[in-house]
């Protein structure tokens, strides 16, 4: 139902319907020199040490070669802490003892003479020795940083390079599209693989499990817009409304109301269900259960009237909601009487960052929900 969740792709080696590692050679079939070819299809993330190997000698030149074996692809000397996987098994000029292999994310594929691996993980560096997608358990949900002062790196996964210091992105909803078990000095630790935002991109990376934390961040700082779901509890949502500079709009709509607090649960009801929004890339979401509210008058009118003028100062916005809601019955005099409503208020008040297109390209988005209702 939502947008804005991050597409989230597993990079590396693509998996099977029956949870295999297919190489994207068997998929694309290639000119090769290889003859009876047979292709690990039953391999899956489960189960690498099966296929698990390294160089047997890390300081000789070995080679891993091309479909047709004309060019050699890589030398597994320049690539002293890495582990390959078996992926599929072949015959060279009758020689029966040739191998496709793969690195972890499936960047670097090829054959080699099988003589020249031995099985098992490299001893050396940071070796990904399971990777799991079952949810809940390893995938799925959202974490943030624990920490804003203590470092937390965003790895590579040979853990060689850190692509980021998540103790600078604290007001980040990290997804977990999977875990790996990552062996290092004969000790093991989980991390996820989540994808965090930076300047237009999304950068993928390893965090150690321990650095994060389960759940959605409450810190906002520095975001343009948050949508409904991102946030965790009504105090989390009020603290938002009013520290944030593009919430500007909304807080003078929410004094309209003076003796009604704000709910977040009536808030996304109102964002879903009775709101007016520019934002969706597709089709709007669907409406959402009003379970535990009743009673709930929407101000349509309002959320029309914001939208077909959405150019309009603050100033005229607001003198233009008054009249609204006193033409539907809800003067200020009313208003401020009701001490047993609650407030359910979402506003995206032109802000860029609301709508992207295909090509990557930003625009100002506008969405705008206003309802009271009472709990049950």
């Amino acid at each position: 139902m939502m947008k804005k969740i991050f597409a989230l792709t597993v990079v590396g080696l693509a998996i099977g319907l029956n949870g295999g590692l297919i190489n994207s050679a068997q998929a694309a079939q290639p000119k090769t020199s290889f003859k009876h070819i047979v292709y690990d299809d039953n391999h899956s993330y489960y189960h690498y040490t099966a296929v698990a190997y390294h160089a047997k000698r890390a300081t000789k030149n070995a080679y891993i070669w091309n479909n047709t074996h004309t060019k050699k692809l890589y030398n597994l000397k320049s690539f002293p802490t890495y582990t390959w996987f078996l992926t599929a098994t072949g015959t060279y000029k009758g020689n029966h003892n040739w191998i496709q292999v793969t690195n972890t994310p499936g960047t670097k594929t090829g054959w080699i003479y099988r003589p020249q691996l031995v099985k098992g993980f490299n001893p050396k560096g940071y070796q990904i020795t399971h990777r799991r997608f079952l949810q809940p358990t390893y995938a799925g949900d959202y974490y943030h940083v624990t920490s804003a002062t203590k470092n937390a790196y965003l790895w590579d996964w040979t853990h060689t390079k850190k692509r980021l210091n998540l103790k600078n992105y604290t007001n980040q909803n990290l997804y977990r599209s999977n875990s790996v078990q990552i062996s290092h000095n004969g000790k093991t630790s989980w991390y996820y693989y989540v994808g965090v935002p930076k300047n237009g991109q999304t950068i993928y990376g390893y965090v150690p499990s321990s650095a994060v934390t389960a759940g959605k961040t409450t810190n906002h700082s520095g975001r343009n817009l948050l949508f409904p779901d991102d946030f965790v509890s009504t105090k989390d949502y009020v603290h938002y409304l009013n520290d944030s500079k593009y919430q500007k709009l909304a807080r003078s709509m929410v004094k309209l109301f003076p003796n009604t607090p704000v709910d977040l649960g009536l808030s996304r009801i109102a964002a879903y269900n009775y709101a007016t929004n520019d934002t969706w890339d597709e089709d709007a979401p669907e409406a959402i259960s009003t379970k535990g509210y009743t009673k709930i008058v929407p101000f349509t009118s309002v959320a029309t009237y914001l939208m077909n003028h959405k150019t309009q100062t603050n100033t005229q916005k607001l003198a233009a909601i008054k009249k609204l809601l006193a033409k539907q019955g809800y003067p200020q005099s009313k208003r401020t009487k009701l001490s047993d409503y609650k407030l359910g208020i979402y506003v995206i008040n032109n802000v860029m960052g609301g709508r992207t297109n295909e090509d990557g390209s930003v625009h100002k988005g506008n969405w705008y929900g206003l309802i009271i209702g009472q709990k049950d």
